[in-house]
């Protein structure tokens, strides 16, 4: 049992490796699927979640909380399939959703630009010129995406428990490094490892929440989940009865044993809304 990320240049067959690696555990193994499922959880489009985690944010979007509302419910949607302890996530935005789970494995794959340059032009008959254009700007997009959404970049090999450069690799061999790491008691889940990680997915449930009930204010709120307790910290201009309301819904959410409100009914300096 694990959950494993695994971060891998986009036309690189990272994803045949997460594949490798999930069948050998029996796990899930899931990538953008994840964006289709949280649009359905939330009754939200699933083109704008995609848009979310596939293009820059726009000088908008910077300014409001558009995207952060999106990336809450691709969270918790994640989260939730994390419950079982037995998920592999490939993709662009793992390592940055699931930075919380206390044993999660963050894996980046590294595939020598040239090679993923080749198989664009195998894969799309594009030449050289092109295919280089246009890994260069899809990295681009990424690195902007990352920062946005979390404040990092993905880049930045401290946010990763192995990099595997791939030039010398062969697929198996990477697949079979993961699975060792996987089984490690660093990796594993234990008991007090199991309350940090049911606390995440508490929090990954409240944020889902807020964003939808406090649109355009989430940043404006934080949460804290300590052994099942949520603590709701910030301050709103929303009338007292509302935040009520909201405090009464996260006592709802699964797992949660009870709600501190420390919110304020208050004057805010800069309030976007979406």
């Amino acid at each position: 049992m694990a959950v494993i990320t695994i971060t891998r240049g986009l036309h690189s067959g990272g994803e045949e490796i997460a594949d490798f690696v999930a069948e050998s555990l029996g796990a899930r193994c899931v990538s953008s699927e994840v964006l289709g499922e949280a649009a359905r959880n939330y009754n939200v489009p699933e083109t704008k979640v995609s848009e979310v985690f596939e293009t820059s944010p726009s000088f908008w979007e910077r300014m409001t909380e558009s995207r952060r509302t999106y990336v809450a419910y691709v969270q918790a949607t994640l989260a939730e399939w994390s419950q079982d302890d037995n998920l592999v996530y490939h993709g662009n935005a793992g390592q940055g959703l699931l930075r919380e789970v206390p044993h999660v494995l963050k894996v980046r794959l590294l595939y020598p630009i040239p090679y993923r340059v080749r198989r664009i032009m195998d894969q799309f008959g594009q030449t050289q010129e092109q295919a280089e254009r246009f890994v260069e700007h899809i990295d681009d997009e990424r690195t902007k995406r990352t920062r946005y959404m979390f404040s990092a970049d993905w880049r930045d090999p401290s946010r990763y428990d192995i990099m595997l450069r791939m030039e010398k690799i062969p697929k198996e061999c990477a697949g079979s490094i993961i699975l060792d790491l996987a089984a490690r008691p660093e990796f594993r889940l234990n008991d007090e490892k199991r309350v940090k990680f049911q606390d995440f997915i508490i929090k990954a449930r409240t944020y889902a929440l807020l964003a939808s009930t406090v649109v355009g204010r989430l940043s404006l709120i934080s949460v804290t989940v300590n052994e099942g307790v949520v603590t709701l910290e910030g301050t709103l201009t929303s009338h007292e009865a509302m935040i009520d309301q909201i405090v009464e819904e996260v006592e709802r959410l699964e797992g949660v044993k009870h709600v501190n409100n420390e919110i304020i009914v208050g004057l805010v300096y800069h309030e976007w809304n979406v």
